[in-house]
Parts: C-alpha cells; structure tokens; sequence
C-alpha cells in the first residue's frame, strides 16, 4: 500500500496518466525497466486513478466547492487517524489518496485551468506555517504578498483586481466563468478581499477561501476553511452562501463570523446583522437546517452533528477583525489557539489544569506581541516563559 500511495503522490506520475507526454513515457518506461519489481504497483496504482476519473463534463461553481469540500474532508480525516491510529498509517494514507484523486479527476484533470494541481496534492494539506499571504489565480500563477494585511479589491467595471491599492492584476478579457482563485492566509497575517459582487470578507490568520473571479448562475458561492468576517451585498435573486467541510451558510444580505478551522472540533457562526440559514452538510445532501437570528451563535459540534444556538455578546466574537481580543469566562487554552493564529506562535502548558483556567478580558493585538502575552499572564495569574521556536511556556 506504501508504494501505491508513493505513485499516486508522485505529480510525474499524475500527468503521465492524464496529460501523457513522449517524455514523460520514455521517464516511466525506464522507471519499469529499472525497477521491475515495481510494475505491479505501479499498474495498480494507474487502475486506481483510471477509476476514479469522471465523465468529461462542464462543472458549476457549486459542483467545484462541493467537490473541493472533499477534498479537504478527506484530508482532515486522514490526519485525525494518523494522530489516532499510527500502526494504520499506510492503509489510511492511501484511501485518503485514492478518494482526494476521485474528487480531484473531476475538478482537476477534464478542467485543468481552474486549480492547480501541485497545490492541491501539495499544499492542501498544511500550508498555515508559510511566511507569505499566497494568492493563486485561476491559471495557476501564484502570488506571494509580506504584509501583514492585504487587501485584494475585484474591480468588476474596469476588469482588474487592485492589491495593496498599489499592485494592480489585469484579468483576462474573456472570463471564464468557472475560474476559481485560492487565497492563502498563514498564521501571523490577516486579509480582505472585497469581491467583484461588493461584498466584503475579513480573513482571519490561518484561513484560505476559495472564491469565482466572477459571481454566475443563479447563487454566489465561496468556499472557507478558516475564519472570516463576512459583509455581503444583498441580492434577493442570488442568494450568498458559504460552504465549509461540514455546513453551509445561506444569506441574502448580512453581517456574520464564521469560525471553521479544520483543526477544530466545533464550527462557530456568529449572526451580526442581518438573517442566515445553515444546512448540515453530509455527501452533498444538506437538511437539519437551522436559522440564526442577531446576536446569536450557532455551534456546530462535528463529531456528534449537533447544532447549538445560544444569544451571546457578538462584540466578543468579531473584536478580532479590529486587532482586538475579548473574552469572558473563556478557557485559557481557547484564549491561547487565538494568540498561536495571530501570532504564529505555540503554547505548551507544564500543568493540563492551566488548560481549563477560566479567564476574562481584553487585549489589543495592535501592541506588541511581548506586551500582550504580559498582559495575557498577569489576567491569567500566571508565569509566560519564551522559549525557542516561536513558542511559549505556561506554568504556575
């Protein structure tokens, strides 16, 4: 099974199955007759991708989040069973393998422009440790930005896009209306991108949206893994809605945040302003829908499908787009997640109880990161070492 998966990784082997080459035949022609012991292997792994493709047919801006939802589900549940399962590792990596190419054979190899490949065998996986905001376009071309907020404004009149209001992208004269752009976010940086229907999405450190050049068909859909801000323009006729791994997030015109990291068991959407829908998302069939009012949260724990809906105090949940943090009542561990995001840091706790310590306050996260993490200790009564890597050591 290792072998199997070490082909299905291998970019070489991908184009020479989908886009063959007289290169690329006399490179694996060679790689047989060098490795002969190999050849089963490798056939079975050039069966496994033959079966997976899909037919050749046009897809629509929602079969591409749908399908790129599975990609990184999948993902998520192979790194979940290697965290749990370390002895299974092959056999998890390689079925993992296996069902990505099967959403990949239909969003990638019949319409190749839209997503890089690279990126997505690569780079979906972890790419929140990158020191650079990366922007991919629909052609794949990838552009890295060292601010640590950049702005990405769609100018649909004038058919351009304007970053850092200093770099302007000319975009190509005839659209494709299934070009999807990818922008990266790492730990440590923050973005906003205001799309080319007006609305406008704050992301938060650790955060990548996957979103159209321009908004076709009869819905606007974009794709989040992360956490974002969202101010949408209302459109009764075309619906906004924000697809995660799990859920789906409805709205014609409103306000909300939208907490949906993959490394979190419980997705968080919190209603500004304004009505929103969330579908539970399972195999592309949605239902238990639940509509959210103002001033109010709705969590959707992952593991047991359940959605909760309480009245909070939104100010505590949206701070952050502001360079501020509030808590209440908050464990510090929850407290500290946010400060490893912003900042790129890590913490470790000496002691598990500290985890749970329950602490309240706020924190500019416009100061430096050593005065906050002073601040952070003396709220929590506790002693903030730093040590090597970019990390922090929490202790009574």
């Amino acid at each position: 099974m290792e072998r199997i998966s070490q082909f299905l990784e291998d970019q070489q082997f991908i184009d020479w199955i989908f886009n063959p080459t007289s290169e690329l035949e006399s490179l694996w022609q060679k790689f047989l007759k060098d490795h002969p012991e190999e050849k089963s292997n490798l056939l079975l792994a050039k069966k496994v991708l033959q079966k997976f493709r899909t037919a050749d047919r046009q897809l629509s801006e929602h079969d591409k989040i749908i399908l790129f939802t599975k990609i990184l589900t999948e993902i998520e549940r192979k790194q979940q069973a290697e965290v749990r399962y370390q002895s299974l590792y092959a056999m998890t990596r390689y079925a993992a393998v296996a069902l990505i190419f099967f959403a990949i054979g239909a969003l990638l190899f019949y319409e190749k422009e839209l997503v890089d490949s690279q990126f997505l065998v690569q780079n979906t996986d972890n790419n929140q440790t990158d020191r650079y905001t990366t922007l991919i376009r629909p052609d794949g071309e990838s552009i890295q930005f060292e601010e640590n907020q950049s702005v990405f404004s769609y100018q649909k009149s004038e058919n351009k896009l304007v970053v850092n209001d200093s770099i302007e992208i000319v975009r190509s004269e005839k659209q494709d209306e299934r070009a999807m752009n990818q922008l990266n976010v790492p730990f440590g940086k923050t973005s906003v991108v205001l799309l080319a229907d007006g609305s406008k999405v704050q992301l938060n450190a650790g955060s990548r949206l996957v979103y159209p050049e321009n908004f076709t068909g009869d819905k606007r859909e974009v794709f989040l893994s992360g956490e974002a801000f969202f101010e949408i323009q209302k459109d009764s006729n075309h619906p906004f809605i924000v697809a995660t791994t799990d859920i789906n997030i409805e709205v014609k015109g409103t306000k909300f945040n939208l907490s949906a990291y993959a490394s979190d068991a419980c997705y968080e959407t919190v209603l500004a302003e304004g009505k929103v829908r969330i579908r539970q998302n399972r195999g592309g069939i949605f239902y238990e829908a639940t509509d959210l009012e103002p001033n109010q949260i709705a969590s959707f724990d992952r593991a047991g499908k359940v959605t909760e809906v309480k009245k909070i105090d939104v100010e505590n949940y949206i701070l952050w787009k502001d360079g501020m943090l509030k808590f209440e009542s908050n464990d510090f561990s929850q407290v500290a997640r946010k400060l490893e995001r912003f900042y790129n840091v890590q913490f470790n706790f000496t002691d598990p109880s500290l985890r749970t310590l329950q602490i309240s306050g706020k924190l500019d996260l416009n100061e430096t990161e050593e005065s906050v993490i002073e601040i952070l200790a003396s709220t929590a009564s506790v002693k903030i070492d730093k040590k090597e890597n970019n990390s922090y050591e929490v202790r009574k």
